[in-house]
């Protein structure tokens, strides 16, 4: 095996570290990567989603609600709104 490697020229060397070695080490790092950003996004998007899950109107609807219960409550108990 030895006098095989010795027999390499150079450009087989440069194949053997570079492409068979080294590229496929950066291409599976570089996929890790990309799922690892993938599961990140799809997180923050769900979250997002989520959270605006209820539309502006609808929550304006409920705030109106309850200031009238509220005002109703405090002008019960002889507070000034």
């Amino acid at each position: 095996m030895l006098a095989k490697y010795k027999a390499l020229t150079v450009d087989e060397v440069k194949v053997l570290i570079v492409d068979d070695k080294w590229l496929a080490r950066i291409e599976k790092d570089v996929q890790g990567e990309k799922q690892r950003v993938s599961r990140t996004l799809t997180g923050r998007i769900k979250e997002l989603s989520e959270r605006y899950e209820t539309p502006l109107p609808d929550i304006e609807k409920d705030v109106e609600v309850w200031e009238k219960k509220v005002g109703g409550n405090l002008g019960k108990m002889g507070v000034a709104v």
